[in-house]
């Protein structure tokens, strides 16, 4: 029977560079975070590291841990970068820390309940609803959520008696999978930075005028 042991990242870290990368319980967590909100170690601060290190690799194909150290702050002002980086995370900790204080039980639970209930309530496809909402407010119409017969012909509500079909906008990429829908459509996308839609109204447009 083979034998195996466990090499953890914290010892790989410590054999390696012959430090302690303990740190205390949670306290990575935040400081992950606040460097992905800071976006403190982005190449724009501390280098584009993957071709850095190759380029270590080339001129120090032997080099150890303090070679590397020694090579890119040399030759990428380490020190300047770091002590950047630092200052982006550590702000960023501290603006965290103000907001932590002002997160009690029932804001706690304001949130589980959006996750739980609404978040999951819009996976399931229920975008239509709010656009149509949307829709009706837009083009000051009642509006009307599609029955299950309506959806099989692609047909997610009505404006009024206008029939309309909601669809996510790689769904036009896909060229509408060969579906013959007899309705415009109107296509939505997610915005990279918040969770607001972006919903393209030209097809509606055309039989709304």
């Amino acid at each position: 029977m083979s034998r195996t042991i466990r090499l953890s990242e914290d010892e790989r870290e410590e054999l390696v560079a012959d430090i302690d990368p303990e740190f205390p319980k949670y306290t990575t967590q935040i400081m992950n975070t606040a460097n992905q909100n800071s976006q403190g170690t982005r190449p724009t601060t501390v280098g584009q590291l993957n071709e850095i290190i190759e380029e270590y690799k080339e001129q120090y194909p032997d080099g150890d841990f303090g070679d590397w150290r020694q090579f890119y702050f040399e030759n990428y002002d380490g020190d300047e970068n770091i002590e950047e980086a630092t200052d982006k995370v550590f702000n960023m900790v501290v603006k965290m820390r103000e907001a932590a204080e002002e997160i009690d039980r029932e804001m706690v639970n304001r949130w589980v309940k959006d996750l739980v209930l609404y978040k999951t309530y819009t996976g399931l496809g229920r975008n239509e609803e709010a656009i149509l909402k949307k829709l009706s407010e837009e083009y000051d119409l009642p509006y009307e959520l599609g029955t299950a017969e309506d959806e099989s012909k692609g047909i997610d509500g009505y404006l009024g008696s206008q029939p309309v079909s909601v669809k996510p906008i790689t769904y036009k990429q896909k060229a509408r999978l060969q579906e013959d829908i007899d309705a415009p459509i109107v296509y939505y996308e997610d915005y990279s930075t918040t969770n607001a839609l972006k919903l393209h109204l030209d097809e509606l447009d055309e039989v709304m005028r």
